[in-house]
């Protein structure tokens, strides 16, 4: 198990750096479709794309500050840095969005990224489990045969 207090494990840039550049090649790929999944207009469609944006950008933010930091700190010059660069992605994304024929860009969907990024922000400042996730889990340990992972204090 790494110790998010050290500097063991994942350390190298590459290693930090590598899943947010990966969850922005993802989204730009995805952006760059005329339309991903077919939904009855109305409030599926609604629900769909705006949770949609919501989660990535909060799943971004989290990645961000995982490589910012390999000590995991909380600072919030740190937390700040995360929230702004998925933040502007979020902008640049739907500046990108507006040339692709079929989509359109929207100030919504620009507030629907930043949300995401700023709760993940907030989840990562209140809760102890989210900053040391992945490595607290265990997949040896459960507490018998075909029972969940149980997450190590």
């Amino acid at each position: 198990m790494c110790d998010p207090n050290t500097n063991s494990g994942p350390t190298s840039l590459a290693a930090r750096y590598f899943p947010p550049l990966l969850i922005m090649a993802s989204i730009f790929y995805l952006s760059s479709r005329s339309r991903l999944v077919e939904i009855e207009e109305g409030v599926y469609d609604v629900l769909f794309y705006k949770s949609s944006h919501l989660i990535a950008y909060a799943i971004l933010a989290w990645c961000w500050w995982r490589a910012l930091t390999a000590q995991r700190m909380t600072t919030w010059s740190i937390l700040l840095s995360a929230f702004a660069i998925t933040s502007l992605y979020g902008l640049l994304d739907e500046i990108h969005q507006s040339s692709v024929p079929g989509r359109h860009a929207t100030v919504y969907d620009v507030l629907f990224d930043t949300a995401g990024a700023l709760l993940m922000v907030l989840l990562i400042r209140r809760i102890p489990w989210l900053r040391k996730f992945p490595e607290n889990i265990s997949f040896f340990t459960s507490s018998g045969e075909g029972n969940p992972p149980q997450l190590v204090s």
